[in-house]
């Protein structure tokens, strides 16, 4: 079980910048919420957006407070397993897997990952799924689940290149914009 605030590791993207995974902490209140209320902006201005379900109204700093304590809780009952990405100082992406809440399925854990659209492609995401990857087998999971937008390339090539294969499709799942998308869930043998 990881503490708040554990850095997995650093590296830096091919244009020089330098990327933290780490875990949440409760300094990082202020961060995550300019982080969400950015996917927010993102959803609502384009109706296209590969962004998942969500994200439909701007968060309240004592919204984010209230999960980012509930989370922390989660996080250090070992319930679930969070990275985050920095960029000096800015969080710029949030993954987490959510360890089943029943005892049949305690050994299951379910994944989700956002980040900021200007991040996306550069190799972040890959790095935040391996690296959850990883905690979750430490953390004695035996399979993840995600599921996203079926026109999200980009997230599909992040997971089947992290061996995630599909497991299914839910027609219509979202309804955005006067328009259907699917949803696609992905799963993975740890």
């Amino acid at each position: 079980m990881l503490k708040a605030g554990h850095v997995y590791k650093r590296f830096t993207l091919s244009g020089g910048r330098e990327v933290t995974l780490r875990v949440l902490r409760w300094e990082d209140l202020d961060g995550i919420l300019l982080f969400i209320n950015s996917l927010v902006k993102e959803k609502l201005g384009d109706s296209n957006s590969g962004l998942y379900s969500g994200f439909d109204k701007k968060v309240t700093r004592e919204e984010e407070a209230e999960w980012l304590a509930q989370t922390l809780v989660k996080i250090e009952g070992g319930e679930a397993i969070n990275a985050i990405a920095e960029i000096r100082g800015r969080v710029i992406a949030n993954g987490e897997v959510t360890r089943g809440k029943y005892r049949d399925t305690h050994r299951h854990g379910h994944m989700g990952l956002t980040m900021i659209s200007e991040y996306r492609g550069q190799g972040i995401g890959h790095r935040i799924i391996e690296t959850l990857i990883r905690e979750s087998r430490r953390a004695g999971l035996r399979t993840l689940e995600v599921e996203f937008l079926a026109q999200n390339e980009t997230a599909r090539r992040s997971y089947e290149k992290a061996g995630f294969k599909q497991a299914g499709t839910i027609p219509h799942k979202v309804f955005r914009g006067g328009r259907y998308f699917d949803g696609l869930i992905m799963s993975k043998e740890l």
